[in-house]
């Protein structure tokens, strides 16, 4: 719907600024009234001293209005930009609210009736920006320095014209949220049915009351829509209580972070209401959190692992206050960032914490000694991925399976890219 956008570079968050922009301390419809008024008298003095009927009072009468006029200054001195500004942002949306305006939906009630907003009589958007055209289109007569001057000093034009766009303003900033909610609600669920279309392996997913019977997250086939049908690997996995911890260790490239994006993407889809990559998915209402690619910042200072910190502070932090929706959290590799004493201190502590704070979801780490914790918590699951070696080569299957991983394939990365390591002992 929205395409012809992406050329032109649309900024909505200046515009969504101008909306939120404080209305003038006071309206200038006084100076207006009171300056086309001594306006007409110069014009009527100037016509009597051309017909020889008055001396050049005019002059006395033009001096006063241009004084009183320049006291106005602040008030217009901006209004050439502002102008021009708002109606090149509204030029680029006009097409979008025209379409939404004039098309009719007599077959589906529901479309319709979410379209109200923009068929509303007394607030079209075409009647609106079809005023702040006029108002620009006025406004740009004054480019010329002759025709500015001209075009004020017949009559109050910037300060008419300022109190036409505030006037103006205040409509749009009450009109405009509107429209723009509508548009955007739309291009989601357009973006959702071109994704059902697009991908024909996708099923609705069953959205569950918080209190139904049964596992709270439930997903078969579980895939992820943006692999290549040929290299989509599917799984399932089922969270059977809130308060449920699955640790998921593996072998490097064994698909744990896909994995882990795989059930971020498709919970996101069914909070969302469209199609899941998955055969089936039974899920209640979840809130997501993600730990999954924190980056560092030399401009805020921040290191990678300190960045990480904080992020798993916000997460037990959301987890301890209250909440109508439970949380479900995806944290990928745990502590990568620092070294692996503290890392595995730090991590043991963490989980436990999760768990006293009956947080539900996923962790992936390499640290199998935080396996051994299943045996002290009982919501603590533990699953993995794995790979073997054949013909001096790894082969992964992207299977999920229960338990501890048995294996693992850092040295043998590093034996088959040519290092100078030899591969581990078996375990």
């Amino acid at each position: 719907m929205a395409d012809s956008l992406h050329a032109a570079r649309w900024d909505e968050t200046a515009l969504r600024r101008w909306l939120t922009r404080p209305a003038p301390p006071r309206s200038l419809k006084p100076w207006l009234v009171g300056l086309g008024a001594l306006a007409a008298v110069n014009l009527v003095l100037v016509l009597l001293h051309l017909a020889g009927m008055l001396p050049a009072v005019w002059s006395v009468t033009l001096v006063a209005y241009v004084g009183l006029y320049l006291s106005r200054y602040n008030a217009f001195k901006h209004l050439f930009d502002e102008v021009l500004d708002l109606e090149a942002d509204l030029r680029r949306i006009r097409p979008v609210l025209r379409f939404l305006e004039t098309t009719g939906w007599p077959r589906h009630a529901e479309l319709a009736r979410h379209l109200a907003p923009l068929q509303q009589a007394e607030a079209l958007p075409s009647t609106h920006l079809r005023q702040v055209r006029r108002i620009a289109a006025a406004v740009a007569l004054t480019r010329n320095e002759l025709m500015a001057v001209l075009l004020n000093v017949l009559l109050p034009w910037n300060l008419l014209f300022t109190h036409r766009f505030n006037q103006e303003t205040k409509r749009l900033q009450h009109h405009l949220p509107r429209w723009l909610d509508v548009w955007y609600d739309l291009e989601a669920l357009c973006a959702l049915a071109r994704f059902a279309d697009h991908h024909a392996g996708t099923s609705f997913p069953d959205l569950l009351a918080p209190d139904a019977p049964g596992p709270v997250f439930d997903g078969r086939g579980l895939g992820h829509p943006l692999l290549a049908p040929t290299a989509r690997v599917r799984n399932d996995f089922r969270v059977d209580h809130l308060g449920e911890i699955t640790l998921i260790t593996g072998s490097n490239m064994s698909g744990k972070s896909t994995f882990l994006r795989t059930v971020g993407v498709n919970l996101c889809l069914a909070m969302a209401g469209g199609p899941v990559d998955a055969t089936a998915l039974r899920t209640i209402p979840f809130r997501l959190f993600t730990s999954l690619n924190v980056q560092d910042s030399v401009q805020d200072g921040l290191s990678f692992f300190y960045a990480e910190v904080r992020r798993l502070k916000a997460l037990l932090d959301a987890l301890r206050t209250p909440h109508p929706v439970p949380l479900f959290f995806l944290i990928d590799e745990i502590f990568r960032g620092t070294n692996n004493r503290e890392r595995r201190i730090g991590s043991e502590a963490y989980v436990r914490a999760l768990a006293a704070a009956r947080g539900t979801g996923l962790i992936t780490t390499h640290d199998l000694e935080l396996t051994a914790l299943a045996d002290e918590i009982p919501t603590l699951h533990n699953a993995h991925f794995r790979e073997d070696v054949r013909d001096d080569r790894m082969v992964f299957d992207y299977r999920l399976r229960p338990g501890p991983c048995p294996t693992t394939n850092a040295l043998t990365i590093m034996k088959l890219e040519g290092l100078p390591v030899e591969p581990a002992p078996p375990r």
